[in-house]
């Protein structure tokens, strides 16, 4: 009878603790299943730096449920001496382009244009820009992938 009651608290414990991570790992799953009902991947890309740079990142491109597509990018040590980085699409003859926005810190979401054909606009880029009023890629791209589309 000593035994048992000393194994008692034990097994509560134990018992206590399966509950705990039970709960955590069902919300951690049922998390996943919702972001996965929510969009569904097109597209990703893993972004390489290019001369000069050591940053690396990645790509996705996202169906919302809306329909619209989405490009959601992460780059890691892409650091600015003040100047802004730009997102762009570009063709894989690399002379045509389409600029989706300015990234701001090291994550963020893109519209993709309606109608733009990812199989042709395919590369991401990312580049470091100067604040000179000119809208033109700068030709200093930081990461630069092509989407498996």
């Amino acid at each position: 009878r000593g035994r048992r009651g000393a194994r008692l608290p034990w097994i509560a414990a134990a018992a206590a603790a399966g509950i705990v991570v039970g709960g955590v790992g069902a919300t951690f799953l049922s998390g996943v299943r919702e972001r996965d009902a929510d969009s569904e991947v097109l597209a990703q890309a893993r972004l390489e730096p290019l001369p000069g740079w050591d940053a690396t990142g990645e790509a996705v491109v996202e169906v919302t449920p809306d329909g619209s597509r989405e490009l959601v990018l992460s780059v890691e040590d892409a650091g600015s001496d003040g100047d802004f980085r730009e997102v762009w699409l570009i063709d894989r003859d690399v002379t045509r382009l389409v600029s989706l926005g300015v990234l701001q810190g090291s994550e963020g979401r893109f519209t993709v244009p309606e109608g733009l054909d990812l199989s042709d606009f395919a590369v991401v880029d990312v580049s470091e820009e100067p604040f000179d009023g000119d809208p033109a890629h700068s030709g200093d791209s930081i990461v630069r992938g092509v989407l498996d589309a």
